[in-house]
């Protein structure tokens, strides 16, 4: 066979993409990127890579002194084994369903939003305010949509300062983000020492809000609130608004390439700061869920990371909203049988960070490789 006559190995790029050389290993081998991937690839890759994350883990756990199989047991136990430990999961993943869509909103964009904690806590803030000054003069029936709209406002507001950063100067919207994280918890650590200091309290925290103002559960039996719907309702909305309105295209189309973007009429600067008011108003959401529904007043530990989890979340999710609601029941599921986890068995609770870590990485190593096909190389090669 001649050269002409080979297989076709070719890697030629589409039009308008640079050209691309495959990866060779030896004499006889060579990677190539697949112009497609099938979502059947895709899953079998999670699974494997999931199945990776707990193999390393269970190593970890072994080396700790605890019973990997007791351990995961009592971790599987008290994340769904009973009808209240599912609800318990379902009220930890509910802040995370916010911050992932969040993270996936802006990531779909290309826009690199890592100030979900900031948000987080600036929507947490909004909601106390409004729920503060407005006290008992309201009705529950209209104080709570109160409530969710100066949180989302809060949270939307404050990513939409360095959306206007960007987009008018274009800073660089990653370290801007991390900043601001900083920022507002100096300011919300200075608030709660100070003006919003509940009165003769010791710990740096404001008093209740009224209780016109918490939201309510769904079940009698559990903690299971409102939240939970209303952030399913933010997954079908974005979902909508990705795929079935002008602006998702728009969004899509920036994270696809900018510069054809503006070329097609998109207005890139004003797209970018729309993308940052949505991905910070669910952040400032989830955060106002946290104060209305559970904790009923503003502290410094009102968040054990949901706007870095979210990233996570939204990265593993493949920036879907399905995808970002099942991960987000998972990882709430494993925070809350961590707690059960180290009670049985004596497992160091923070392993649970690591296992979430090593998920991350696997998942993403996963995601990489399977965007290339090893092929063998003719005898002329």
């Amino acid at each position: 066979m001649t050269k002409s006559q080979s297989p076709d190995t070719s890697t030629d790029p589409l039009p308008g993409q640079p050209p691309t050389r495959p990866l060779r290993f030896g004499t006889k081998w060579r990677f190539e990127k697949r112009l497609h991937v099938g979502w059947k690839s895709e899953a079998v890759v999670l699974v494997v890579a999931i199945l990776v994350a707990v193999g390393i883990s269970g190593l970890l756990i072994m080396a700790s002194g605890a019973g990997v199989w007791d351990s995961y047991k009592a971790l599987l136990q008290g994340a769904v084994g009973s009808r209240r430990s599912i609800l318990e999961s379902l009220v930890q993943a509910t802040p995370l369903i916010f911050t992932g869509l969040a993270a996936a909103v802006a990531f779909r964009a290309k826009v690199w939003n890592i100030g979900g904690e900031g948000q987080f806590f600036a929507g947490a803030m909004g909601a106390w305010w409004i729920a503060d000054a407005a006290g008992n003069t309201l009705p529950q029936f209209l104080m709570l949509p109160l409530i969710v709209v100066f949180g989302a406002m809060a949270g939307a507001l404050w990513a939409g300062i360095a959306g206007f950063l960007k987009a008018r100067y274009g800073t660089n919207e990653i370290i801007v983000t991390v900043m601001m994280n900083f920022i507002i918890l100096y300011i919300l650590s200075w608030l709660l020492s100070g003006p919003w200091q509940a009165p003769e309290e010791f710990y740096f925290q404001t008093v209740k809000m009224p209780e016109s103002t918490w939201m309510p559960t769904l079940f009698a039996d559990g903690r299971l609130h409102w939240g939970f719907v209303l952030a399913i309702i933010a997954a079908i909305v974005v979902y909508i608004l990705e795929r079935k309105t002008p602006l998702g295209f728009e969004i899509r189309g920036l994270g696809i390439n900018a510069v054809a973007a503006r070329f097609k009429g998109i207005s890139v600067a004003r797209t970018t700061i729309v993308v940052m008011l949505i991905s910070g108003a669910l952040a400032g959401m989830a955060g106002m869920v946290e104060v209305s529904a559970i904790h009923h007043r503003l502290q410094l530990d009102i968040s054990i990371g949901y706007g870095f989890i979210g990233i996570i979340i939204a990265l593993i999710g493949r920036l879907h909203p399905a995808g970002v609601v099942a991960t987000a029941f998972a990882f709430g599921a494993l925070v809350n049988g961590a707690t059960f986890m180290q009670i049985t068995t004596g497992t160091p609770a923070p392993l649970v960070d690591v296992i979430q870590g090593l998920v991350l990485i696997t998942v993403l190593i996963g995601a990489v490789v399977v965007q290339y096909r090893i092929r063998r190389l003719s005898h002329d090669g």
